[in-house]
């Protein structure tokens, strides 16, 4: 092959995309943005749930497409995407690690589709969506709770860790904290869907103890 055959290649070796093939794959992203979005919205376990964020994640999966898609028809547009897209920073921070899974997920699937591997993209999709559901699932099936005591000085610490005990199958205390005018026993605690009101009850009827409060956690806060 000559240099001229060569160059040719590089300049001429377009894939033609028609309107229809267009539309076809954007809609088959738009399937699987959807299942992405579906996801999230089940699994999400945050304190406020970003319905922009998730809007996002369909955002990014058809924007992905539309990249792959310009990459694919044209070599020289594939290396000008390169070293336009090197030049993008985002400066969004994303407080849950839970988050960046899905905008890379949508990131991956636009690939695939934009790269029209069709059937890569559905059963990725697919099983992903499952394994992250089940994994929703086991967590919200045990939850940890923080159980805060203040007490004054003539509570009993070994009565306290007897009742948190009796109505709990694991615990394990985080921090005491003592002065001279009283003291404050903090207790992570697993528990089912709610922590039990029995608990919370005996807590507030024992001998010294002035006020109980509980806090759930969620991922990178508590509360």
């Amino acid at each position: 092959m000559s240099k001229k055959d060569i160059l040719e290649t590089y300049f001429n070796g377009n894939t033609v995309l028609t309107a229809r093939s267009i539309l076809i794959m954007l809609a088959f992203a738009l399937v699987m943005a959807a299942v992405i979005f579906v996801t999230y919205r089940l699994t999400h376990s945050g304190t406020a749930y970003s319905a922009k964020l998730n809007a996002t994640n369909v955002a990014v999966t058809l924007i992905t497409t539309v990249i792959m898609m310009m990459i694919s028809s044209n070599v020289v547009i594939s290396l000008g995407m390169v070293g336009a897209l090197s030049i993008i920073r985002f400066r969004t921070a994303i407080k849950d690690p839970w988050d960046t899974v899905y905008i890379f997920w949508a990131v991956v699937e636009g690939l695939s589709v934009g790269s029209q591997n069709f059937k890569l993209a559905l059963i990725s999709v697919l099983f992903i969506a499952l394994i992250l559901i089940l994994l929703s699932l086991r967590a919200a099936m045990i939850r940890k709770y923080l159980v805060v005591i203040r007490a004054d000085a003539t509570a009993d610490p070994a009565a306290l860790d007897g009742i948190v005990s009796a109505h709990c199958k694991s615990f394990r205390l985080r921090a005491a904290n003592q002065t001279g005018r009283g003291q404050e026993l903090i207790y992570e605690v697993s528990a089912g869907k709610a922590l039990d009101p029995d608990l919370l009850k005996a807590l507030k009827e024992a001998a010294g103890v002035n006020g109980v409060n509980y806090l759930e956690q969620s991922g990178e806060t508590v509360g």
